[in-house]
């Protein structure tokens, strides 16, 4: 049944090659944590068995893990499963990086106290689910290990050593220096894309903290919901005013619209929810159909509430746990195509998928059908997702051919300015905020 279990995973999701790997990621003679590696600086599952990393701020599940340096002390939750684990005990660690997300040159010692490295030994098993797993937690920063300095880090799980990687998440802490805030004008600077693209225009109050350096040492990232692939990254002020900085007309501020995400809920698996075409127990787990999915790129644009792409993993019965009671289901998707794409492979895009792009989320053309098909497996909770293109020349991912794009999507932008300080040689996070486009 273990072996059963795990091919459902192993048909989907394949066992992820790595692209890149660690090469020297080791606790030193000396004590120091060594951060000349070679590995990817994002959120990443390294192995297939790995499933729901949630990574989460206050309590929230929809909190993005960003805390304050003041006040950071078990403030992130973060909750994985192993399928079909036998409970054995993992390790963790985080080391710094900078705005790009590249690993500083700092000493572990200059940016975080504590222990180099700590057990992850709190874990319990399923309970009444098809699909056994091992569910882990952990509530930190804690006093075995702590941040000592803002900016962004990078949370690494592993084996039984450094070599044996389980996966990476991104978390970041910020030193509010600055305010942070943003408009976003009815008419963006190139106007062939009014109803169909969002312009930011953003202004950064620094409360005299600027230098001589102001326009060398600002960087501004800016996010649309929870994606990195279409991320502003590393954005210079457009101008430098006595008390403020503005960062206008650039197009890297200019963001299509996208649409309304999609959604469906599985936390009731005898209940057929909105969304939701069929609803089936196998031998081995649940199985789900979502309703026939239309293009939206040439209909009109339709508002309604969305949780902009995130995914809330719970069960409808409020007795049980949503950690270890929660089930796991085959979910089938069907994108409606009289013809495939030439060009682009069409992907299925969201927290379901922790915002990535890669096989396990990657659809089929069928032509008996005249769609494209994928499916995945998924926590029992509720979900946004949206198709999406990728270009198979240029990589460039886009909602145009799929969803389209409307000014009147009702989006978030999470913008991060970073100063480099000079002295400690390490970029600060010194200003966030969240701003909706409506």
């Amino acid at each position: 049944m273990v072996i059963g279990k795990l091919s459902i995973f192993a048909e989907m999701y394949g066992v992820m090659k790595k692209s890149v790997f660690l090469t020297t990621l080791l606790l030193c003679v000396a004590g120091l944590f060594a951060q000349s590696f070679d590995l990817p600086c994002g959120n990443i599952n390294y192995k297939p068995q790995v499933q729901t990393v949630l990574l989460y701020a206050d309590d929230d599940q929809l909190h993005d893990p960003i805390i304050p340096l003041e006040d950071m002390l078990g403030r992130l939750t973060l909750s994985f499963d192993i399928i079909d684990g036998e409970g054995e005990v993992l390790n963790y660690t985080f080391i710094h990086c900078d705005h790009e997300w590249q690993p500083t040159e700092l000493q572990r010692i200059q940016y975080a106290s504590g222990f180099e490295s700590d057990r992850l030994d709190d874990y319990a098993f399923s309970r009444n689910t098809l699909i056994e797993y091992v569910n882990y937690e952990l509530k930190f920063p804690n006093e075995d290990m702590m941040p000592l300095v803002s900016g962004n880090y990078l949370l690494i799980v592993y084996g039984d050593d450094l070599n044996d990687l389980y996966f990476t998440r991104r978390f970041m802490v910020v030193d509010e220096k600055a305010h942070v805030g943003a408009t976003i004008p009815r008419y963006p600077d190139d106007l062939s894309l009014t109803d169909t693209h969002q312009q930011l225009d953003i202004r950064v109050n620094l409360n005299n903290y600027l230098t001589g350096n102001t326009q060398q040492f600002s960087y501004l990232t800016i996010r649309q919901n929870g994606r990195w692939d279409n991320a502003a990254e590393g954005l210079k002020p457009t101008y430098v005013y006595p008390d403020y900085l503005s960062f206008e007309h650039h197009p890297q501020t200019v963001f299509e619209g996208t649409n309304q995400y999609r959604r469906f809920n599985t936390s009731n698996f005898y209940f057929q929810s909105e969304n939701l075409a069929h609803i089936r127990q196998n031998d081995d787990c649940y199985e789900i159909d979502i309703a026939t999915c239309e293009p939206r790129a040439r209909k009109a644009y339709v508002t309604y509430e969305d949780i902009h792409g995130e995914k809330y993993i719970y069960v409808e019965n409020e007795n049980l746990d949503n950690a270890t009671e929660a089930d796991y289901c085959r979910v089938n998707f069907f994108y409606k195509s009289e013809t495939p794409l030439t060009h682009e492979d069409v992907y299925i895009m969201g927290a379901l998928n922790d915002w990535c792009f890669n096989e396990s989320n990657k659809m089929t053309y069928d032509y008996r059908l005249h769609g494209y098909t994928c499916s995945m497996v998924l926590k029992q909770g509720y979900y946004n997702f949206m198709f999406v293109t990728r270009d198979r020349t240029t990589g460039v991912i886009t909602t145009e051919l799929t969803a389209g794009n409307h000014w009147e999507t009702d989006n978030v932008y999470k913008l991060y300015f970073y100063y480099f300080n000079s002295i400690k040689g390490y970029d600060e996070l010194i200003g966030y905020s969240v701003v909706n486009s409506h």
